[in-house]
């Protein structure tokens, strides 16, 4: 059983196992949290964790092993306002999003940070480089 923070949806986790997964109430689950996961504009499950000291990247029912040297990670800012968000893992893409972010009145209006309503922009940025990765997963492995 994986537990990730659910960005999409404040005060919730998503459990995943070997049946799925499901969106509870974080008072309810006595388990750390391993990373995040949210959804893209169109429905689709995605986040990074970790497990026994390792990293993984997660993409609807797929999971793919990460370390710092195996993958990069963009998301570039395309024609008409749309983002392109892409992995790829060991030379291979595993995942190639092209969306159209929620910009929120608020950015405009108070400067508001763009991540805080762009899931894909935010797992990023935790993806960014090998110094991000790394971090993350040392960062990570020590919630208890």
């Amino acid at each position: 059983m994986v537990t990730l923070n659910n960005y999409s949806t404040t005060g919730t986790y998503i459990i995943m196992d070997s049946t799925g997964y499901s969106i509870v109430e974080k008072d309810k689950v006595e388990q750390a949290r391993q990373g995040v996961g949210g959804f893209s504009e169109d429905g689709q499950l995605l986040g990074i964790y970790v497990e026994a000291n390792e990293g993984f990247f997660l993409y609807n029912d797929n999971n793919y092993k990460i370390n710092p040297d195996n993958i990069i990670c963009s998301n570039i800012k395309i024609d008409n306002g749309e983002r392109c968000f892409r992995i790829e893992i060991n030379n291979q893409v595993v995942c190639d999003i092209t969306y159209k972010p929620f910009i929120s009145p608020l950015l405009l209006a108070f400067e508001e940070d763009e991540e805080e309503f762009d899931f894909l922009l935010y797992l990023s940025s935790l993806l960014l480089n090998k110094d991000t990765i790394s971090f993350y997963i040392r960062a990570m492995s020590n919630i208890k």
